[in-house]
C-alpha cells in the first residue's frame, strides 16, 4: 500500500486529512440551511478553501459550487465566470444546458467544451456588445430568481469587485442576490479591512446582510493532536516538542504548518537530534530564498528596513511606537506608517490581534538567518 502524505498543501481528499474546524463548519451549514448568507474572511492561506471543500463534501447531497473570482477584472469577466460555473452545476446534460443558455441570455454565444482528461463537459461563452456583461448578470439572476432548485454558492476573493472600473457591480450584485432565494451564498475574502468595510459600513450595498466570520489559526492543542495522529499512523518518529515549537514559529498559519509537516513526513526521519531538526527547518527557509530576495529589488529601502525590523520582533503591536522606531533607526512615524500600509496592501505583512507580523513566517526566519 502506498504511503500517502496526509499533510495536503492543495485540494481536499477526505475528512481524515482535514484538521478540526468543527464549529466553523457547523455555523456555515446552519446558515446555509436557514437561508442566511455568510461572510468568511481571513489571511491568505489560512484554510478558507479547504473549509468550504470540507463543508460541501460533508453535504454532498446538496448542489454546491465554489468559484474563485480573483481572475475577473471587470463585470464582464465576472459574468462569464458565474455563467460558466453556475449553469453546468445546475444542469449537467450538454444538450439541455446549451438550450437553456441560448434561451436565457440575449447577448451570449455559448460553446460546449469537453475536458480532454476527464471528458466532463464545460461551458464557454462569448459576449456581444459593450453592455453584455452587465446585462448577462441581470439575465442570470433573473432566471435564478424563478428557479425552484437550491444551490450552495461560495464566491472567493469577493473584495475584488470593489476594484472593477465599472463601479456599480457591488450594488448590482446586492440587488440581484436578494431576490434569489434559490442561492445560499458564502462570500470569502483575504483582505480583512476591505471585506469588513463591504459588509459592515452603513451605506454600502451589502451592509449587515450576512453573518460575519473570521477564520483564525487552528488551536495549537488540536493541531498538534492531528499531527501526532498522522505521524504515528505513518510510523514517523517525530519529536512533538519540536513540532510544538514550529507551530509557534509559523504563527499557526495553516498553509505553512502543513508545508513544514508535509516535508517532515516526507523525509521519514528516525532518531533526529535537536540540531537535525533545526538544520531541516533552515532548509525549508532557504528553499524560498530566491522569492524573498526578489522583493529586495521591488521594495523601497524603507519598506525593506521595516520588514527586517518586524522580523526581529516577531510581532509589533505599536507600529508608530517611539521606542520601536528608535531601536531600529526607521525614521519618522508617518513615513513608516505609509510603508506599513503599502506592505499590508501587498500582503507582505499581516495584521493580527497581537500586532503586525510578516505574512510569510518563513521570511521572518530568513531575515534572522541571512545578512540582508
Amino acid at each position: 500500500m502506498k504511503d500517502e502524505n496526509p499533510f495536503l498543501l492543495n485540494g481536499y481528499l477526505t475528512e481524515n486529512e482535514f484538521c478540526n474546524r468543527k464549529s466553523e463548519t457547523k455555523r456555515l451549514k446552519d446558515n446555509l440551511i436557514n437561508g442566511r448568507s455568510s461572510t468568511l474572511f481571513s489571511l491568505r492561506k489560512m484554510g478558507k478553501t479547504g473549509l468550504i471543500s470540507h463543508l460541501f463534501s460533508e453535504n454532498s447531497g446538496k448542489k454546491s459550487i465554489y468559484i474563485d473570482i480573483f481572475p475577473a477584472q471587470n463585470t464582464g469577466d465576472l459574468a462569464e465566470l458565474l455563467i460558466r460555473n453556475i449553469m453546468p452545476a445546475i444542469e449537467s446534460k450538454p444538450d439541455k444546458l446549451l438550450r437553456w443558455v441560448k434561451e436565457i441570455f440575449s447577448r451570449i454565444s455559448p460553446v460546449m467544451e469537453f475536458d480532454p482528461v476527464s471528458g466532463q463537459p464545460g461551458l464557454s461563452v462569448k459576449f456581444a456588445g459593450d453592455d453584455a456583461g452587465t446585462r448577462s448578470l441581470d439575465e442570470l439572476f433573473g432566471w435564478l430568481s424563478k428557479w425552484d432548485g437550491e444551490l450552495w454558492l461560495a464566491l472567493d476573493e469577493f473584495q475584488q469587485i470593489v476594484q472593477y472600473p465599472n463601479k456599480g457591480t457591488e450594488a448590482q450584485l446586492r440587488s440581484l442576490l436578494q431576490f434569489c432565494p434559490s442561492l445560499k451564498t458564502i462570500f470569502l475574502g483575504s483582505q480583512e479591512d476591505m471585506m469588513v468595510s463591504m459588509f459592515s459600513d452603513y451605506g454600502r450595498p451589502f451592509y449587515q446582510s450576512t453573518d460575519m466570520m473570521q477564520l483564525k489559526p487552528i488551536p495549537k492543542a488540536e493541531y498538534l493532536e492531528f499531527i501526532r495522529r498522522h505521524m504515528e499512523a505513518g510510523k514517523r518518529n517525530v519529536d512533538m516538542e519540536i513540532v510544538d515549537d514550529w507551530y509557534d514559529r509559523l504563527k499557526g498559519h495553516t498553509y505553512y504548518v502543513q508545508h513544514a509537516m508535509n516535508h517532515l513526513y516526507g523525509v521519514n526521519s528516525k532518531k533526529w537530534k535537536k540540531q537535525d531538526y533545526e538544520q531541516f527547518f533552515f532548509g525549508l527557509v532557504q528553499e524560498q530564498e530566491h522569492y524573498f530576495q526578489t522583493f529586495h529589488h521591488l521594495l523601497s529601502d524603507l519598506q525593506w528596513k521595516v520588514l527586517k525590523a518586524i522580523s526581529k520582533e516577531g510581532y509589533v503591536e505599536k507600529i508608530q511606537g517611539k521606542d520601536w522606531l528608535l531601536a531600529h533607526k526607521l525614521g519618522g512615524a508617518s513615513s513608516v506608517s505609509s510603508a506599513v500600509q503599502t506592505l499590508l496592501a501587498r500582503e507582505l505583512l499581516a495584521k493580527e490581534e497581537r500586532g503586525v507580523r510578516l505574512m510569510n513566517p518563513y521570511m521572518e526566519y530568513w531575515f534572522r538567518y541571512s545578512s540582508m
